[in-house]
């Protein structure tokens, strides 16, 4: 028998099959914001198995080995071994999945500590690996999408990215903001273009804040995050440095060349197409007002 949910993010089905059954508590709360009730338009299948397939068998061409993960190439499928410890000595498969070329087909089996984790329930990931975002990652990558190092808000239907790295101040953003906007996701947000416009969306792939929504909104502004003594928004002083700032915020799955070439033109299209900014701000939580009160305007 096999046991199905499905749960929708950015735009994209994703349908989960089991072989052992799917409680209300097997995945993480968060995603019974995402959860939906079949297919949509645009699906994504996992598969998960429980017990690892025979590791003697030809896994292809090593193209990736950093610590948990081990990828492999195999024809037109992709090979991704989930192993436990970066010391040799210790090394163990926790999982291994068989992914079709375009990644929207993956076959996952699932050793013994998987399988502890996934009858304890309250699983952070679809995959049952440590994060969802290599998968999601290069699925949007084809879609006109990505993930970036930031906090998004819809504030009265304007969609807004607060971009930095760690200890940039998302975090105080995201709490200065939570009373004037919907917080969609901390730390990592969503960033896709659509046939009407660019859209931000929540997923489910937070930073240290647990706050989630399964919303969207159409984006307004970027703003590049500087801890200051004051709230200010300064135009970036040219694309190319927008584009600079995108690219250094970049979440990435196992890339390669093609990866890198759609990326490219897709930061290029977002810097020339949203208004980005240097948000400076303090401590005092004005800066919420400085940005529901600013217009905004793509910079020459």
């Amino acid at each position: 028998m096999v046991y199905t949910r499905y749960y929708e993010v950015a735009g994209m089905t994703m349908r989960c099959d089991s072989e052992l059954p799917i409680r209300d508590n097997t995945f993480a709360e968060k995603f019974k914001l995402f959860e939906v009730s079949g297919p949509g338009e645009d699906n994504v299948h996992l598969v998960h198995r429980f017990g690892l397939p025979d590791m003697d068998r030809d896994l292809g061409r090593q193209v990736y080995c950093r610590s948990p993960w081990v990828i492999y190439q195999n024809g037109d499928q992709w090979v991704y071994v989930l192993e436990t410890s970066p010391d040799p000595a210790e090394k163990q498969v926790r999982q291994i999945s068989f992914v079709s070329a375009d990644h929207t087909r993956a076959e996952i089996y699932n050793g013994g500590l998987i399988r502890q984790a996934y009858e304890k329930g309250g699983l952070g990931a679809l995959t049952m690996a440590p994060t969802d975002q290599i998968l999601l990652a290069r699925l949007l990558a084809d879609r006109g999408g990505c993930y970036l190092h930031s906090d998004g808000v819809d504030m009265d239907g304007r969609g807004f990215l607060f971009v930095g790295h760690s200890g940039a101040g998302k975090s105080t953003i995201a709490r200065q903001l939570a009373d004037k906007s919907e917080i969609l996701c901390d730390d990592r947000m969503i960033v896709r273009k659509w046939d009407n416009g660019w859209r931000i969306h929540g997923n489910w792939s937070h930073g240290t804040m647990p706050v989630v929504s399964a919303g969207d909104a159409p984006l307004e502004a970027v703003f590049f995050l500087e801890k200051a003594d004051e709230n200010r928004i300064v135009p970036v002083e040219s694309r190319m440095a927008a584009i600079s700032m995108l690219l250094g915020c970049l979440i990435k799955p196992m890339v390669n060349v093609q990866w890198w070439e759609k990326m490219l033109s897709l930061v290029e299209d977002l810097a020339r197409d949203v208004p980005c900014y240097r948000l400076r701000f303090d401590q005092s939580g004005g800066v919420g007002e400085v940005v529901r009160g600013s217009r905004f305007k793509v910079q020459g």
